[in-house]
Protein backbone atom coordinates (compact mmCIF):
# COMPACT_ATOMS: atom_id res chain seq x y z
CA UNK A 1 0.00 0.00 0.00
CA UNK A 2 2.81 1.98 0.70
CA UNK A 3 3.54 2.46 -3.31
CA UNK A 4 0.33 4.81 -3.48
CA UNK A 5 0.59 6.59 -0.29
CA UNK A 6 2.12 9.45 -1.57
CA UNK A 7 0.74 13.06 -2.60
CA UNK A 8 1.89 12.58 -5.54
CA UNK A 9 0.40 9.77 -6.78
CA UNK A 10 -2.68 10.67 -5.55
CA UNK A 11 -3.07 14.15 -7.03
CA UNK A 12 -1.60 12.67 -10.70
CA UNK A 13 -4.28 9.97 -10.39
CA UNK A 14 -6.82 12.85 -9.88
CA UNK A 15 -5.49 14.53 -12.64
CA UNK A 16 -5.70 11.95 -14.63
CA UNK A 17 -9.26 11.44 -14.22
CA UNK A 18 -9.99 14.89 -14.19
CA UNK A 19 -8.65 14.67 -17.32
CA UNK A 20 -10.20 11.92 -18.89
CA UNK A 21 -13.70 13.07 -17.45
CA UNK A 22 -13.36 15.85 -19.80
CA UNK A 23 -12.20 13.73 -22.35
CA UNK A 24 -15.13 11.51 -22.20
CA UNK A 25 -17.66 14.43 -22.39
CA UNK A 26 -16.31 16.34 -24.98
CA UNK A 27 -15.90 13.08 -27.06
CA UNK A 28 -19.70 12.29 -26.79
CA UNK A 29 -20.65 15.70 -27.40
CA UNK A 30 -18.43 17.31 -30.47
CA UNK A 31 -19.81 14.72 -32.75
CA UNK A 32 -23.29 14.69 -31.52
CA UNK A 33 -23.33 18.86 -31.53
CA UNK A 34 -21.78 18.57 -35.18
CA UNK A 35 -24.23 16.07 -36.98
CA UNK A 36 -27.14 18.47 -35.05
CA UNK A 37 -24.98 21.42 -36.69
CA UNK A 38 -25.35 19.84 -39.66
CA UNK A 39 -22.15 18.10 -40.59
CA UNK A 40 -21.67 15.20 -43.02
CA UNK A 41 -19.67 12.24 -42.39
CA UNK A 42 -17.03 13.59 -44.12
CA UNK A 43 -17.02 16.55 -42.21
CA UNK A 44 -17.55 14.62 -38.92
CA UNK A 45 -14.34 12.33 -39.45
CA UNK A 46 -12.48 15.55 -40.52
CA UNK A 47 -13.75 17.04 -36.76
CA UNK A 48 -12.51 13.94 -35.33
CA UNK A 49 -9.35 13.75 -36.98
CA UNK A 50 -8.19 17.11 -35.90
CA UNK A 51 -7.39 15.39 -32.39
CA UNK A 52 -4.57 14.14 -33.51
CA UNK A 53 -2.46 17.32 -35.46
CA UNK A 54 -0.79 18.68 -32.50
CA UNK A 55 0.23 14.79 -31.87
CA UNK A 56 1.59 14.56 -35.78
CA UNK A 57 3.27 17.53 -35.14
CA UNK A 58 4.44 18.55 -31.60
CA UNK A 59 4.86 14.68 -29.97
CA UNK A 60 8.84 14.75 -30.03
CA UNK A 61 8.86 18.68 -29.35
CA UNK A 62 6.61 17.70 -25.90
CA UNK A 63 9.00 15.39 -25.01
CA UNK A 64 11.74 17.39 -24.76
CA UNK A 65 9.92 20.48 -23.83
CA UNK A 66 8.57 18.13 -20.91
CA UNK A 67 12.50 17.56 -19.26
CA UNK A 68 12.60 21.50 -20.39
CA UNK A 69 9.48 22.58 -17.55
CA UNK A 70 9.23 20.35 -16.11
CA UNK A 71 6.51 17.31 -15.53
CA UNK A 72 4.31 19.56 -13.30
CA UNK A 73 4.61 22.56 -15.63
CA UNK A 74 3.37 20.52 -18.77
CA UNK A 75 0.09 19.70 -17.09
CA UNK A 76 -0.38 22.97 -15.51
CA UNK A 77 -0.31 23.57 -19.17
CA UNK A 78 -2.86 20.98 -20.53
CA UNK A 79 -5.53 22.05 -18.02
CA UNK A 80 -5.06 26.17 -19.27
CA UNK A 81 -5.85 24.19 -22.65
CA UNK A 82 -9.06 22.72 -21.66
CA UNK A 83 -10.20 26.12 -20.34
CA UNK A 84 -9.45 27.15 -23.85
CA UNK A 85 -11.43 24.11 -25.25
CA UNK A 86 -14.97 25.46 -23.23
CA UNK A 87 -14.07 28.93 -24.72
CA UNK A 88 -13.93 27.72 -28.17
CA UNK A 89 -16.86 25.31 -27.79
CA UNK A 90 -19.32 28.53 -26.87
CA UNK A 91 -18.23 30.15 -30.49
CA UNK A 92 -20.09 27.14 -32.12
CA UNK A 93 -21.78 27.70 -34.68
CA UNK A 94 -20.77 27.10 -36.99
CA UNK A 95 -19.44 23.43 -36.63
CA UNK A 96 -16.40 23.82 -38.00
CA UNK A 97 -15.17 25.65 -34.40
CA UNK A 98 -15.66 22.84 -33.42
CA UNK A 99 -12.44 21.41 -35.01
CA UNK A 100 -10.48 23.91 -33.43
CA UNK A 101 -11.79 22.77 -29.69
CA UNK A 102 -10.20 19.33 -31.12
CA UNK A 103 -7.10 20.99 -32.32
CA UNK A 104 -6.67 21.94 -28.79
CA UNK A 105 -7.90 18.82 -26.65
CA UNK A 106 -5.22 16.91 -28.90
CA UNK A 107 -2.64 19.33 -27.17
CA UNK A 108 -3.97 19.04 -24.09
CA UNK A 109 -4.15 14.95 -24.00
CA UNK A 110 -0.41 15.19 -25.50
CA UNK A 111 1.35 17.05 -22.69
CA UNK A 112 -1.05 15.33 -20.65
CA UNK A 113 -0.10 11.71 -21.60
CA UNK A 114 3.57 12.01 -21.87
CA UNK A 115 3.81 14.54 -18.56
CA UNK A 116 1.21 12.51 -16.49
CA UNK A 117 2.68 8.85 -18.01
CA UNK A 118 6.07 9.76 -17.27
CA UNK A 119 5.32 11.18 -13.74
CA UNK A 120 3.89 7.98 -12.67
CA UNK A 121 6.71 5.73 -13.95
CA UNK A 122 9.41 8.02 -12.58
CA UNK A 123 7.39 7.36 -9.09
CA UNK A 124 7.42 3.60 -9.70
CA UNK A 125 9.59 1.18 -8.41
CA UNK A 126 11.46 -1.25 -10.04
CA UNK A 127 8.74 -4.26 -10.88
CA UNK A 128 5.90 -2.56 -9.93
CA UNK A 129 4.46 -1.31 -13.32
CA UNK A 130 1.87 -2.90 -13.98
CA UNK A 131 0.48 -2.68 -10.65
CA UNK A 132 0.50 1.36 -11.50
CA UNK A 133 -0.28 1.52 -14.54
CA UNK A 134 -3.09 -1.08 -14.07
CA UNK A 135 -4.61 1.84 -11.30
CA UNK A 136 -3.48 4.34 -13.61
CA UNK A 137 -5.45 2.79 -16.41
CA UNK A 138 -8.95 1.90 -14.23
CA UNK A 139 -9.06 5.75 -12.48
CA UNK A 140 -8.80 7.04 -16.07
CA UNK A 141 -11.59 4.41 -16.93
CA UNK A 142 -13.53 5.90 -14.25
CA UNK A 143 -13.29 9.24 -16.23
CA UNK A 144 -14.32 7.89 -18.92
CA UNK A 145 -17.49 6.22 -17.71
CA UNK A 146 -18.40 9.69 -15.85
CA UNK A 147 -17.87 11.86 -18.94
CA UNK A 148 -19.89 10.36 -21.57
CA UNK A 149 -23.38 9.97 -18.91
CA UNK A 150 -22.51 13.73 -17.61
CA UNK A 151 -22.38 14.82 -21.13
CA UNK A 152 -24.96 13.01 -22.26
CA UNK A 153 -27.70 14.62 -19.49
CA UNK A 154 -26.15 18.11 -20.11
CA UNK A 155 -26.85 17.87 -23.41
CA UNK A 156 -29.91 16.34 -23.46
CA UNK A 157 -32.20 18.49 -20.78
CA UNK A 158 -29.48 21.70 -21.31
CA UNK A 159 -27.91 22.10 -24.47
CA UNK A 160 -24.37 21.25 -26.00
CA UNK A 161 -23.14 24.06 -24.58
CA UNK A 162 -23.98 24.52 -21.41
CA UNK A 163 -21.38 21.06 -21.17
CA UNK A 164 -18.63 23.60 -22.94
CA UNK A 165 -19.19 25.72 -19.16
CA UNK A 166 -18.77 22.98 -17.33
CA UNK A 167 -15.74 22.11 -19.12
CA UNK A 168 -14.40 25.59 -18.54
CA UNK A 169 -15.06 25.40 -14.83
CA UNK A 170 -13.41 21.50 -14.46
CA UNK A 171 -10.10 22.88 -16.56
CA UNK A 172 -10.14 25.78 -13.45
CA UNK A 173 -9.93 22.82 -10.71
CA UNK A 174 -7.65 20.98 -12.90
CA UNK A 175 -5.32 24.10 -12.43
CA UNK A 176 -5.62 24.04 -9.11
CA UNK A 177 -4.49 21.05 -8.74
CA UNK A 178 -1.67 20.49 -10.42
CA UNK A 179 -0.49 23.34 -9.19
CA UNK A 180 0.02 21.77 -6.01
CA UNK A 181 1.62 18.55 -8.00
CA UNK A 182 5.46 18.36 -6.26
CA UNK A 183 8.01 17.65 -8.89
CA UNK A 184 8.73 14.19 -9.59
CA UNK A 185 11.60 15.43 -12.04
CA UNK A 186 13.09 19.03 -11.73
CA UNK A 187 13.80 20.46 -15.35
CA UNK A 188 17.06 19.26 -16.56
CA UNK A 189 17.77 21.19 -19.86
CA UNK A 190 19.44 25.01 -19.79
CA UNK A 191 17.83 27.12 -22.21
CA UNK A 192 21.15 27.12 -24.19
CA UNK A 193 20.76 23.72 -24.59
CA UNK A 194 16.96 23.29 -25.57
CA UNK A 195 17.12 23.67 -29.15
CA UNK A 196 20.30 20.81 -29.35
CA UNK A 197 18.09 18.64 -27.23
CA UNK A 198 15.84 18.61 -29.63
CA UNK A 199 17.72 17.43 -32.39
CA UNK A 200 19.36 14.88 -30.77
CA UNK A 201 15.84 13.54 -29.51
CA UNK A 202 14.95 13.39 -33.20
CA UNK A 203 17.97 11.22 -33.73
CA UNK A 204 17.59 9.07 -30.58
CA UNK A 205 13.89 8.36 -31.57
CA UNK A 206 15.11 7.63 -34.72
CA UNK A 207 17.71 4.89 -32.48
CA UNK A 208 14.80 3.88 -30.94
CA UNK A 209 12.78 2.68 -33.80
CA UNK A 210 15.73 1.00 -35.20
CA UNK A 211 16.42 -1.14 -32.29
CA UNK A 212 14.17 -1.34 -29.51
CA UNK A 213 11.71 -3.83 -30.03
CA UNK A 214 8.99 -2.87 -26.88
CA UNK A 215 9.21 0.68 -28.78
CA UNK A 216 8.23 -0.96 -32.06
CA UNK A 217 5.14 -3.03 -30.29
CA UNK A 218 3.69 -0.44 -28.55
CA UNK A 219 3.61 1.61 -31.59
CA UNK A 220 2.34 -0.55 -33.83
CA UNK A 221 -1.05 -1.73 -30.86
CA UNK A 222 -0.92 1.83 -30.21
CA UNK A 223 -1.55 3.09 -34.25
CA UNK A 224 -3.21 -0.13 -35.11
CA UNK A 225 -5.45 0.02 -32.55
CA UNK A 226 -6.56 3.44 -33.53
CA UNK A 227 -8.02 3.03 -37.19
CA UNK A 228 -9.80 -0.07 -35.67
CA UNK A 229 -11.80 0.68 -32.15
CA UNK A 230 -10.65 3.57 -31.16
CA UNK A 231 -11.85 5.80 -33.96
CA UNK A 232 -14.80 3.20 -35.34
CA UNK A 233 -15.69 2.18 -31.86
CA UNK A 234 -15.83 5.69 -30.56
CA UNK A 235 -17.16 8.12 -33.12
CA UNK A 236 -18.92 6.14 -35.55
CA UNK A 237 -20.54 4.16 -33.04
CA UNK A 238 -21.90 6.91 -32.18
CA UNK A 239 -23.15 7.57 -35.78
CA UNK A 240 -24.69 4.33 -36.10
CA UNK A 241 -26.60 5.16 -32.48
CA UNK A 242 -27.79 8.65 -33.86
CA UNK A 243 -28.73 6.84 -37.27
CA UNK A 244 -31.10 4.59 -35.10
CA UNK A 245 -32.49 7.07 -33.36
CA UNK A 246 -31.26 6.88 -30.14
CA UNK A 247 -31.27 10.03 -27.98
CA UNK A 248 -28.28 11.81 -26.51
CA UNK A 249 -29.45 10.74 -23.39
CA UNK A 250 -29.62 6.74 -24.12
CA UNK A 251 -26.14 7.07 -26.35
CA UNK A 252 -24.72 8.36 -23.22
CA UNK A 253 -26.13 5.48 -21.12
CA UNK A 254 -24.67 3.23 -23.58
CA UNK A 255 -21.58 5.26 -24.07
CA UNK A 256 -21.03 4.34 -20.17
CA UNK A 257 -21.78 1.27 -19.93
CA UNK A 258 -19.10 0.54 -22.09
CA UNK A 259 -16.68 2.99 -20.53
CA UNK A 260 -17.28 1.05 -17.15
CA UNK A 261 -16.37 -2.38 -18.79
CA UNK A 262 -13.17 -1.03 -19.94
CA UNK A 263 -12.81 0.71 -16.38
CA UNK A 264 -13.08 -2.28 -14.50
CA UNK A 265 -10.59 -4.05 -17.01
CA UNK A 266 -8.01 -1.37 -16.75
CA UNK A 267 -7.85 -2.59 -13.05
CA UNK A 268 -7.78 -6.49 -14.03
CA UNK A 269 -4.88 -5.48 -16.16
CA UNK A 270 -2.55 -6.15 -13.89
CA UNK A 271 -3.89 -9.69 -12.88
CA UNK A 272 -4.10 -10.69 -16.17
CA UNK A 273 -0.45 -9.70 -17.14
CA UNK A 274 0.44 -11.41 -14.47
CA UNK A 275 -0.78 -15.04 -15.26
CA UNK A 276 -0.65 -14.51 -18.85
CA UNK A 277 2.02 -12.12 -19.82
CA UNK A 278 1.73 -8.39 -21.00
CA UNK A 279 2.05 -8.78 -24.09
CA UNK A 280 -0.65 -11.81 -24.65
CA UNK A 281 -3.36 -9.52 -22.10
CA UNK A 282 -2.33 -6.51 -24.45
CA UNK A 283 -3.14 -8.24 -27.76
CA UNK A 284 -5.73 -10.58 -27.16
CA UNK A 285 -7.83 -7.81 -25.81
CA UNK A 286 -7.11 -5.78 -29.05
CA UNK A 287 -8.11 -8.77 -31.44
CA UNK A 288 -11.25 -9.14 -29.05
CA UNK A 289 -12.50 -5.64 -29.47
CA UNK A 290 -12.19 -6.41 -33.57
CA UNK A 291 -14.36 -8.77 -32.84
CA UNK A 292 -16.68 -6.85 -31.38
CA UNK A 293 -16.68 -4.36 -33.96
CA UNK A 294 -17.45 -6.75 -36.45
CA UNK A 295 -20.41 -7.50 -34.50
CA UNK A 296 -22.04 -4.48 -34.25
CA UNK A 297 -23.50 -3.45 -37.95
CA UNK A 298 -26.07 -6.76 -37.36
CA UNK A 299 -27.25 -5.77 -34.01
CA UNK A 300 -30.16 -2.93 -33.83
CA UNK A 301 -31.78 -3.28 -30.47
CA UNK A 302 -30.40 -1.46 -27.27
CA UNK A 303 -29.49 -4.39 -24.99
CA UNK A 304 -27.63 -5.98 -27.68
CA UNK A 305 -25.45 -3.07 -28.56
CA UNK A 306 -24.89 -2.57 -25.13
CA UNK A 307 -23.58 -5.82 -24.47
CA UNK A 308 -21.03 -5.78 -27.20
CA UNK A 309 -20.24 -2.62 -26.52
CA UNK A 310 -19.40 -3.33 -23.14
CA UNK A 311 -17.22 -5.99 -24.45
CA UNK A 312 -15.27 -4.78 -27.29
CA UNK A 313 -15.10 -1.25 -24.68
CA UNK A 314 -13.52 -4.32 -21.93
CA UNK A 315 -11.22 -5.95 -24.31
CA UNK A 316 -9.39 -2.79 -26.09
CA UNK A 317 -9.36 -1.24 -23.37
CA UNK A 318 -6.12 -3.72 -21.80
CA UNK A 319 -4.34 -2.07 -24.24
CA UNK A 320 -3.77 1.21 -22.42
CA UNK A 321 -1.97 0.00 -19.69
CA UNK A 322 -0.57 -2.87 -21.83
CA UNK A 323 1.20 -0.03 -24.10
CA UNK A 324 2.63 1.80 -20.98
CA UNK A 325 3.56 -1.37 -19.11
CA UNK A 326 5.82 -2.33 -22.24
CA UNK A 327 7.13 0.57 -22.40
CA UNK A 328 8.25 1.08 -18.57
CA UNK A 329 9.28 -2.82 -18.80
CA UNK A 330 11.52 -2.68 -21.81
CA UNK A 331 12.89 0.75 -22.00
CA UNK A 332 15.69 2.68 -20.28
CA UNK A 333 14.52 5.82 -17.98
CA UNK A 334 15.98 8.17 -19.94
CA UNK A 335 14.24 7.14 -23.05
CA UNK A 336 10.81 6.66 -21.84
CA UNK A 337 9.47 10.33 -22.55
CA UNK A 338 10.57 9.99 -25.79
CA UNK A 339 9.03 6.29 -26.56
CA UNK A 340 6.13 7.54 -25.12
CA UNK A 341 6.24 10.72 -27.59
CA UNK A 342 6.56 8.34 -30.37
CA UNK A 343 3.76 6.23 -29.35
CA UNK A 344 1.65 9.80 -29.36
CA UNK A 345 3.11 10.86 -32.66
CA UNK A 346 1.97 7.54 -34.15
CA UNK A 347 -1.55 7.24 -32.48
CA UNK A 348 -1.79 10.88 -33.55
CA UNK A 349 -0.98 10.10 -37.14
CA UNK A 350 -3.53 7.68 -37.56
CA UNK A 351 -6.17 9.60 -35.68
CA UNK A 352 -6.15 12.11 -38.06
CA UNK A 353 -5.71 10.31 -41.83
CA UNK A 354 -7.96 7.50 -40.76
CA UNK A 355 -11.35 9.57 -39.76
CA UNK A 356 -12.38 11.37 -43.15
CA UNK A 357 -11.04 7.84 -44.97
CA UNK A 358 -13.45 6.09 -42.36
CA UNK A 359 -16.27 8.84 -43.12
CA UNK A 360 -16.25 8.49 -46.98
CA UNK A 361 -16.62 4.91 -46.82
CA UNK A 362 -19.62 5.91 -44.49
CA UNK A 363 -20.86 7.81 -46.90
CA UNK A 364 -20.08 6.39 -50.31
CA UNK A 365 -20.83 2.71 -49.00
CA UNK A 366 -22.40 2.64 -45.53
CA UNK A 367 -22.26 3.30 -42.08
CA UNK A 368 -21.53 -0.18 -41.72
CA UNK A 369 -18.90 -0.88 -43.55
CA UNK A 370 -16.61 1.12 -41.52
CA UNK A 371 -17.73 -1.56 -38.58
CA UNK A 372 -16.71 -4.02 -41.32
CA UNK A 373 -13.04 -2.64 -42.25
CA UNK A 374 -12.05 -2.03 -38.93
CA UNK A 375 -13.17 -4.95 -36.89
CA UNK A 376 -11.64 -8.00 -39.23
CA UNK A 377 -8.40 -5.62 -39.79
CA UNK A 378 -7.78 -5.61 -35.91
CA UNK A 379 -8.18 -9.35 -34.98
CA UNK A 380 -5.42 -10.10 -38.01
CA UNK A 381 -3.13 -7.11 -36.91
CA UNK A 382 -3.22 -8.69 -33.26
CA UNK A 383 -2.20 -12.28 -34.70
CA UNK A 384 0.67 -10.44 -37.02
CA UNK A 385 1.88 -8.36 -34.11
CA UNK A 386 2.17 -11.71 -32.27
CA UNK A 387 3.90 -13.59 -34.26
CA UNK A 388 6.47 -10.74 -35.54
CA UNK A 389 7.09 -10.23 -31.41
CA UNK A 390 7.68 -13.78 -30.81
CA UNK A 391 10.02 -14.19 -33.68
CA UNK A 392 12.03 -10.93 -32.77
CA UNK A 393 12.10 -12.37 -29.44
CA UNK A 394 13.28 -15.34 -30.41
CA UNK A 395 16.33 -14.23 -31.80
CA UNK A 396 17.40 -11.92 -28.76
CA UNK A 397 21.35 -13.67 -27.34
CA UNK A 398 20.10 -15.18 -24.38
CA UNK A 399 21.99 -14.52 -21.37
Amino acid sequence: MHLFSGIGIKLILALLFLHTLLLGMTQLVVPLYSLALGASQVDLGIIIGALGVAGILLSIFSSVLSDYLGRRTMIFVSFLLWIGVGAVGLLAPPFLWLAWGQLLIGLADLFLWISGIAYLTELTPPGKHAEIQSLGSGVMGVGIVVGPALGGHIGQFAGFQHVFVLVILLGILGLVLSYRLPSAKRPTLERRAFLKQLILSHQAALELLRGSRPTLLAISVTSLGTISWMIVGGSFYLAYLNDLGLSPEVMGLLTTLRASAGMLAGFCFAFLANHIGVVIATLSGFAIGGLALAMTPFLTTVPLLALVGCLGGAADRLRIPGISTIIADGTEQGSRALALALINLSWAATSTVTPPLLGLIAERISLSATFLVAGPFAVLSAILLYTWNRRRASELPRS
